[in-house]
């Protein structure tokens, strides 16, 4: 699981520098950053399911970065295969929604992928 948990922090900190598993836990926040964690589900021998959720957040009064944001990660996700000794995984978009902050500057945007992940090693 640290393997997967390594690859995906480096996916999506390829797109967004200011990318944090579960929660971002810096002093000094740096807008816009994105939150991701995971479930996972078993699909055969060796083989899991992931459903990754994250989020997007935004200090501004609109929805534009959020939204380059957004675009970037589906860009960067889609059809996106990557193979290490340890694992082969496969992404794919499946939605995304706006979340209500009740604040007029903080905006958030949550989006899912799933996975498919063949352990190599198991």
């Amino acid at each position: 699981m640290i393997e997967f948990l390594t690859e995906l922090t480096n996916q999506f900190r390829t797109v967004v520098p200011e990318s944090y598993h579960e929660r971002n836990r810096r002093s000094t926040v740096s807008y816009p950053y994105v939150t991701f964690d995971f479930d996972s589900e078993s699909l055969e021998r060796n083989v899991e399911g992931f459903y990754i959720d994250v989020d997007i957040f935004d200090n501004n009064a609109s929805y534009y970065d959020v939204f380059q944001v957004e675009e970037a990660l589906k860009a960067h996700f889609k059809d996106n295969h990557k193979l290490t000794e340890e694992l082969f995984i496969r992404f794919n978009f499946l939605r995304s929604t706006k979340i209500p902050t009740g604040d007029d500057l903080i905006k958030r945007r949550n989006m899912q992928f799933y996975c498919k992940t063949d352990w190599r090693t198991r």
